[in-house]
């Protein structure tokens, strides 16, 4: 039989609610949340982090708006700890207890992790051997540094894809251009209980999870792009979400530099590289920054990388210039024809299909990728579809 696929597009401009009841533990070190992503049928990623508090610095400097605000001077920005919604992070000791079982009986346990300021006191927890098409439980533990004092657990669960030989129904949302600015509620944006009502098996986070550039403060130094995701990801709602969901994080400009970026730019003291590494600190990860995951008999999902490889946007256009490099592309063709998936979705951080707005000369659907994005278009209407 042929499986039921819903989407749903989440717009953080809607103004949906729904009820919500925080659920983090009162005295666990991980102010900044879990984060499940990278599943398969038999495999996931679990990030964390250890923070020096349980909770983030609400009471802390007021830093949010678009507009300049002349109080956040460079003294008030020197130690991003007292900045309102900072998580300052900690040494110490990680560890994920992982289970089918939701009292973790048969819980597997992974090594403990030292953590230090070199990885941003996270880590990455590769988690093997599961079972396809099932819940499990987590329970992630930390300490201080040598494994004193203990702190509380951060409860979690999530479900592994279905085998691709399997059907299965699959609900998934997709999320994109979050602004700390443009928060519609104090514990976080409303679209976050929202989607964790509908209960998708997955949410893809598309990029501009942050905003580096073009609101307060400006993130021209690496502590203060550190700081943006603490904030962000330290609100209620948004750990609660995604403690519980899996989700496959993209990057855009705003989460890795500035509007319109390319690599070897520099915003301030922040580099393109530093921005890249700052994103893979901060979000669970493969190896390569394009990828596809398969979720059953019917859904394959490819997630593409916008930023890393492209030409200057400002260079001539013609069959060198591209956005995803000669590789990416490649491998794209080639696994999508090889795909058997009934449902093939594409999951892109810029446009590919316009037309876009007029000012803009950044993605294939505008004219400065005009090349590139002709033969995009043109290679999945021949190759593609039924």
């Amino acid at each position: 039989m042929i499986e039921h696929l819903r989407a749903c597009v989440a717009a953080l401009a809607i103004g949906l609610t729904a009820g919500f009841v925080p659920v983090v533990a009162a005295e666990s070190h991980q102010a900044t949340g879990i984060k499940i992503g990278e599943v398969t049928d038999s495999s996931a990623m679990v990030w964390t982090r250890l923070t020096a508090h349980p909770h983030r610095n609400n009471d802390g400097v007021a830093t949010r708006g678009k507009r300049a605000n002349p109080a956040l001077d460079k003294a008030a920005l020197a130690d991003t700890s007292k900045l309102e919604g900072a998580c300052p992070g900690a040494e110490g000791r990680l560890r994920v207890r992982y289970a089918t079982q939701e009292n973790l009986t048969d819980a597997k346990s992974t090594d403990w992790i030292d953590v230090a300021a070199k990885t941003d006191y996270s880590h990455q927890f590769a988690l093997a051997g599961l079972r396809s098409n099932t819940t499990y439980y987590l329970a992630v533990e930390s300490t201080g540094p040598g494994g004193s004092p203990a702190h509380d657990a951060l409860r979690g669960k999530f479900r592994t894809a279905p085998a691709k030989d399997e059907d299965a129904d699959v609900t998934f949302c997709v999320v994109t251009g979050q602004m700390y600015a443009d928060l519609d509620h104090a514990d976080g944006y409303h679209i976050y209980p929202a989607i964790a009502k509908v209960d998708p098996q997955f949410v893809v986070l598309t990029g501009d999870n942050v905003y580096y550039d073009n609101e307060q403060p400006p993130a021209r130094n690496e502590a203060l792009a550190r700081y943006h995701w603490e904030r962000m990801y330290s609100l209620p709602r948004h750990v609660d979400l995604l403690r519980g969901t899996v989700s496959y994080w993209e990057k855009d400009d705003h989460d890795v530099l500035d509007n319109d970026c390319w690599p070897g730019r520099k915003f301030g003291d922040l580099t393109f590289a530093a921005g890249q590494a700052i994103f893979r600190q901060q979000t669970p990860h493969s190896e390569k920054s394009y990828r596809t995951f398969r979720w059953g008999r019917s859904l394959q999902v490819w997630l593409t990388e916008g930023r890393d490889f492209r030409s200057p946007n400002n260079a001539a256009d013609g069959p060198e210039k591209t956005i995803w490099g000669r590789e990416q592309f490649d491998w794209l063709r080639e696994s999508l024809k090889a795909s058997n998936a009934r449902w093939k979705v594409i999951v892109s951080p810029t446009p590919i299909v316009g037309p876009d707005r007029g000012g803009k000369n950044d993605n294939h659907a505008n004219r400065g990728f005009r090349h590139e994005g002709d033969a995009v278009r043109k290679w999945i209407a021949e190759n593609v579809g039924e």
